[in-house]
């Protein structure tokens, strides 16, 4: 049976409630822009001197009947912040009677002469409750200067930190403005409790909230669902944890795709259901052991690949292999699409870390860069990845075979790569090749987090009676090529794009008056400055040598080898 009503927040946290977050929710990450815009909309509502109620949302509630707690399935943000809300208006409060209606919604105090024990209304985490307690529901808690434990985790921090910054608004305020938000906050707020018995039920309307856009990923409803097959408690909280960990170290919106490439290597297609779909079709009905295998067997081992491919870490090769190995995944990083993951990760778990997955690697570099080079669109190139991933599960030969580009992705990948990259590819994934090349380049590749630009050497407007060396029709041919590229280190100068020759790369190696705003840095333009004229014959040179040097990488044969 599910039953919704409208309570107050008054008696959402009051003696008809207690409510404790289960392990298999995600932990608390509401930040303090967040929690602060919470506080402005109250304060705003209260000053429209509406009437009617204040609707601050709905939460949903695994409740068995005749128990005051219940389990929150939907809604812990919002209740862990109107706690640390009220919290905080309880210990800046001035009236004892104000003080009191405010602590009687966070926390209940021992009292022996009415066999009244101690309690808190919102249970967190079990790994944060501890420190949710002490640092936020005790009375005066959330008034000290730093909380009685050091934060042990991300949702302790932001615990903390939303505390802080609502007891400064909260101090802003005059004491008028503020008894008049409490009593606006516990009488005139409202919020819609959906309460069911059935852990299913409550996993049903969780999904429905989630396909109508609340703040549900994909990852918390396969969590919820996977973490429903377990009947016993302590190993539901066991793998809640070790999920948990996974989604830490990984991020949220890194561990979905991680979500989702093991289901592209499980079912080897793109789907058009919603990945919580896939997963709930994939373990309906399915016994505790197989969700226990899954954890162990496939998510575990694929979390710790997954990390090193994202890191481009090799350390897990043997000290000979991990040059090759980090070279590779260095360049497969720089691919402007990450469809390639799924192929990283099944030749991971399937090779180990010997040769054959660094040649994987290596050729899956090339294969992904002629992809890009050559414009295939998705669907194309997924359904490549496919005929990898069905190859791994037979032998070498079919690897083999299905990693080797076919002469027509060859030629479209070199006249890409030998035409004008500029005009026919956004400015990213030029960019992206040109990080490439001065890792081919250099003797130690340059790492560089700030502003990148990429910069014509001949100008497209070059000035009046400037470059003469190029005639009009060459400059259209070579003006967006590869060979007349430059990758910057810095904000690009727009008084330098159009300079001659020499006075620009007075700009690039800080010596002119734009010093300040140019740094070459990069291999590829360090190479210019033994140059003392930039002409048609400088340029053929610079141009081959480039295109052959990542054609080599690639596996992009000559072009004579391609008719």
């Amino acid at each position: 049976m599910i039953e919704a009503y409208q309570h107050t927040v008054s008696e959402v946290l009051g003696d008809r409630f207690l409510h404790e977050i289960p392990p298999y929710q995600r932990p608390y990450a509401w930040t303090p822009n967040e929690a602060k815009q919470l506080l402005i909309d109250l304060l705003e509502a209260v000053n429209a001197s509406r009437d009617e109620p204040y609707f601050l949302g709905s939460i949903v509630l695994i409740r068995p009947k005749g128990q005051i707690t219940g389990q929150v399935v939907d809604g812990q943000q919002r209740l862990t912040t109107l706690t640390i809300l009220a919290a905080v208006l309880r210990d800046v409060a001035i009236d004892e009677r104000e003080k009191e209606a405010l602590g009687s919604v966070v926390y209940i105090e021992p009292n022996p002469f009415k066999a009244q024990v101690e309690a808190v209304r919102v249970k967190a985490h079990d790994r944060d409750r501890g420190f949710f307690k002490d640092a936020i529901q005790i009375p005066g808690a959330t008034s000290k200067a730093t909380p009685p434990q050091e934060p042990k985790n991300e949702a302790q921090d932001l615990m903390w930190e939303n505390a802080q910054t609502l007891r400064v608004l909260a101090l802003d305020l005059p004491d008028v403005e503020r008894q008049r938000l409490v009593s606006f906050l516990l009488t005139k707020c409202v919020l819609v409790v959906v309460s069911t018995e059935s852990r299913a039920a409550a996993l049903r309307i969780f999904r429905v909230l989630n396909d109508r856009g609340m703040d549900l990923s994909n990852a918390d409803v396969i969590k919820a669902d996977l973490l429903d097959k377990f009947t016993d408690a302590s190993e539901m909280a066991h793998q809640a944890d070790k999920w948990r960990e996974f989604e830490n170290d990984l991020g949220r919106d890194e561990f979905e795709g991680l979500l989702e490439n093991l289901r592209f290597i499980r079912e080897e297609m793109r789907s058009r259901r919603t990945l919580s779909d896939a997963y709930n079709e994939h373990f309906q009905g399915v016994s505790p052991n197989v969700v226990r295998d899954f954890f162990d067997r496939e998510l575990a081992p694929a979390h710790r690949e997954y990390v090193k491919i994202l890191d481009g870490d090799p350390g897990d090769f043997p000290v000979e292999l991990r040059p090759a190995a980090g070279e590779a995944l260095a360049g497969l990083l720089l691919v402007p699409n990450r469809d390639w993951t799924a192929v990283a990760i099944a030749a991971s778990l399937a090779l180990g870390h010997t040769p054959a997955l660094v040649s994987v690697l290596e050729r899956l570099e090339g294969l992904a860069w002629i992809m890009q080079l050559g414009r295939r669109y998705d669907t194309q190139r997924l359904n490549r990845y496919v005929s990898i991933l069905r190859a791994l599960k037979i032998d070498s030969a079919e690897v083999d075979k299905a990693l080797t580009p076919t002469l027509e992705e060859i030629a479209d990948a070199w006249s890409s790569l030998n035409g004008p990259l500029y005009n026919r590819f956004p400015t990213s994934v030029v960019r992206a090749i040109l990080e490439r090349l001065d890792r081919l380049m250099a003797e130690q590749p340059v790492v560089w987090d700030g502003q990148k630009t990429v910069e014509h050497i001949l100008p497209q407007v070059p000035q009046a009676g400037a470059w003469s060396e190029f005639a009009d029709e060459q400059r259209e041919v070579i003006t967006h090529t590869l060979g007349n590229l430059v990758l910057l280190t810095a904000r690009k100068n727009s008084g330098a794009s159009n300079l001659e020759f020499q006075k620009k790369l007075d700009i690039y190696f800080g010596l002119g008056p734009g010093k300040a705003k140019k740094r070459a840095t990069y291999a590829s333009a360090q190479e210019l400055a033994h140059l003392t004229v930039w002409n048609p014959g400088t340029y053929s040179e610079r141009h081959r040598r480039h295109t052959q040097m990542l054609a080599q990488r690639w596996g992009i044969p000559a072009p004579t080898t391609i008719a």
